[in-house]
């Protein structure tokens, strides 16, 4: 699919020019940017192929604004006409611009680089925080733990507080399994259930696109629930309505939070550090059950089924924030839960299945291991189909961390023996014959640099064009590199592959559950005894450098302490981390669904007593089969957005976008951020934005 669009007309300073009066259209008082939903549509004056020359000026034609304005502006980028798209890695980096897994082709057009998402932040589950349950936010390129989190909120309502719930108000969740069953039954759904706070064992967490964080609570002989966490402050909500984001960050500098700052043995809160302000007299460090940030709690199933496996996958119009699949390891359910809370869809697998994991490949199957033995399988388009796989002719399989390699493999580490599994599907007829496929076993991998523990988590890396690796924790305090693409996977039997050769790191700690890559593609192991993450840096070829486990802190710091970030601020509680799944979103970002987005403020009108009309979004695209693109836009009063903008439009997928309903919303909104989201499900083919342009109007504000 080709979408063709204006001309555009491309100024690299993006101050209108020559804007004149206008008497600004429509009547009435606008509504609030803030609490509107904007839905970007094609206008009614163009068609999906963009306005046609000979609709532009001259003979009472219409404009690029698609009416007869003399001061309809055009801004943007188009490099054959010498303004190119510019990027974060620019040696003058232009500071309303921001991308993430992108790159310019030789033509100068935006395409997909997903070998170098940007996103550094890792989300670390610690199962026993104090005694409730928190999740770790790590900056993997500072080693610094930036913020700490509860894995619950009692803020999912809008009339949500500390105060037991009562169906409607108080500490509820947003969605839970008997609103949902009602919804599907047509029948009236029943107040809110509560939300457990107690006990909660977050264990997995999985990152969405936009950088936010998923986490599931198993609450064992409780209340299992799924909760997201905001990364960028222009998403979390001023409940408290005082003006800021009450939030998590490390004010003291020193890369660790501090959950106690004010050592009244308690975690902080608002009101516990109002009472005794924090001993070093900077703001608190965490901020428990008032931190603004954690969006939403939505519990899953029926209690006392133990919420394990958690993984991410497509949402509605498969932009923006993708939606959790949840499942419970009691009774082999998963549900669907959408980017707002709400419980979508449910799927039940086959008998015998107690998923332990999940990861979801580029086709949308979900591939769920047992504790004991074998996959189990679903299509997550079409929850009805489900399917477990065949056994290795090892049957000692012992599934636990799961993972996906860029060639849509799945991979385990394997319970009580240390081995790693690799399954190749049997994709030739399309779902019927998923479970049919190949096992490889690597037997003893690392042993001989001394891993001997059981297998746990797992990752997979992209090294290079021809290259990469899978990296399985274990538990003994190691991690170990599983030589992957030099393995092909076999045809028609199983193979087994002596991996006791294969090289291994000692990190800190022991205990070790979780592996995971980041942006860079360095390492992570991250150690439930000893409470501590410890970065491996790795080369290209796929080379450990050894971490340094021995150096202290420097100066004010706690973290880094070598290449180590102890996470137990206080003797009070041991955050005991428990993580193992995608938590640092390489997975989702490489191989479940490649992604890449693009943004850039535009400024509107400047001239005095002059508003901004923002009229439409138009560009020049190569969209191919299995790839999308969408086009979203926000407006605000300020050159960087805040929480004081407005929603996120819709995705549109086609040019130009109407923006038509965007200026009466705040007349003050003088500048428009404009997103790019690009995706893609083929291994060959990628989306190209050749030109992108904006067009507005400048009106006059008097009267």
């Amino acid at each position: 699919m080709r979408t063709s669009a204006v001309i555009a007309i491309s100024v690299f300073a993006l101050v209108a020019t020559g804007c004149s009066s206008a008497i600004p259209r429509g009547g009435g008082d606008p509504p609030d940017l803030a609490s509107a939903s904007i839905d970007l549509t094609l206008s009614p004056e163009v068609d999906g192929a963009g306005i046609h020359d000979d609709d532009l000026g001259g003979g009472g034609g219409l404009n690029e604004c698609g009416d007869n304005d003399p001061t309809c502006q055009g801004a943007g980028f188009d490099p054959l006409a010498g303004t190119p798209f510019p990027l974060t890695s620019d040696p003058m980096r232009d500071p309303r611009q921001g991308d993430d897994g992108l790159k310019r082709d030789p033509s100068g057009y935006l395409t997909l680089d997903s070998q170098h998402a940007s996103f550094q932040y890792m989300w670390i589950a610690n199962s026993n925080d104090w005694g409730r349950g928190s999740v770790s936010k790590i900056d993997s390129k500072t080693v610094r733990e930036v913020a700490r989190y509860l894995t619950v909120t009692c803020g999912s309502l809008k009339a949500g507080s500390k105060a037991d719930c009562d169906g409607t108000k108080g500490c509820c969740s947003f969605d839970d399994v008997d609103r949902y069953r009602a919804r599907v039954n047509k029948t009236p759904q029943p107040g809110h259930q509560g939300v457990q706070l107690r006990d909660l064992s977050p264990s997995r967490t999985a990152v969405d696109f936009n950088g936010d964080v998923w986490i599931a609570n198993r609450s064992f002989s409780g209340q299992s629930s799924v909760t997201r966490i905001a990364n960028d402050l222009s998403e979390c909500v001023d409940r408290n309505r005082n003006g800021r984001i009450d939030t998590s960050k490390d004010t003291s500098g020193d890369g660790q939070i501090a959950t106690d700052c004010n050592g009244d043995g308690q975690p902080d809160d608002l009101d516990g550090v109002k009472a005794k302000p924090c001993s070093n007299g900077l703001p608190p460090e965490f901020l428990g059950l008032d931190d603004e940030c954690v969006l939403f709690t939505t519990n899953t199933n029926a209690p006392n089924q133990y919420g394990r496996p958690l993984a991410l996958g497509g949402g509605a119009g498969d932009a923006g924030a993708t939606d959790a699949w949840a499942g419970t390891y009691m009774d082999g359910k998963f549900f669907r839960i959408d980017s707002t809370g709400l419980t979508r869809a449910d799927v039940q697998l086959p008998q015998g299945c107690q998923p332990y994991g999940l990861t979801i490949d580029a086709a949308g199957i979900g591939w769920a291991p047992n504790l004991g033995e074998g996959l189990c399988y679903f299509d997550t388009r079409n929850p009805k189909n489900t399917g477990k796989t065949r056994l290795p002719q090892n049957p000692t399989h012992g599934a636990y961390g799961v993972s996906m390699d860029r060639d849509q493999n799945v991979w385990t580490g394997g319970w009580t023996q240390g081995n790693a599994y690799r399954y190749t599907p049997d994709r030739t007829n399309g779902f019927a014959n998923l479970g049919n496929g190949n096992w490889t076993i690597f037997t003893h991998p690392g042993q001989n640099a001394g891993a001997n523990g059981n297998g746990r988590g797992i990752a997979l890396d992209s090294r290079t064009a021809n290259t990469y690796y899978a990296w399985m924790a274990r538990d003994d305090g190691y991690v170990v590199r599983i030589d992957a693409s030099k393995t092909p996977p076999p045809k028609g039997q199983d193979l087994v592959v002596d991996a006791s050769a294969m090289p291994a790191a000692r990190v800190q700690g022991s205990q070790t559950i979780g592996v995971g890559v980041d942006s860079s593609q360095n390492l992570w192991g991250i150690s439930y005894t000893g409470s501590v993450a410890t970065r491996i840096l790795v080369n290209k070829q796929g080379d450990m450098t050894a971490p340094d486990l021995n150096s202290p802190p420097k100066g004010n710091n706690k973290c880094p302490a070598g290449d180590t970030c102890p996470l137990r601020d206080q003797q009070q509680s041991d955050p005991s981390p428990y993580t193992y799944s995608d938590f640092t979103g390489f997975g989702l970002r490489n191989f479940t669904r490649p992604r890449g987005t693009y943004s850039y403020v535009f400024q509107g009108c400047t001239g005095a007593g002059l508003e901004t009309r923002w009229v439409s979004v138009t560009y020049d695209a190569d969209v191919p089969p299995n790839t999308g693109l969408g086009v979203q836009a926000r407006a605000g009063t300020t050159p960087v957005p805040d929480q004081t903008w407005g929603g996120w439009t819709m995705p549109a997928t086609l040019s130009p976008a109407d923006l038509a309903d965007l200026a009466p919303n705040r007349k003050d909104s003088g500048y428009l951020q404009v997103q790019l989201n690009l995706s893609t499900q083929s291994a060959s083919a990628a989306p190209k934005v050749k030109s992108l342009t904006v067009h507005y109007e400048c009106v006059s504000g008097v009267g």
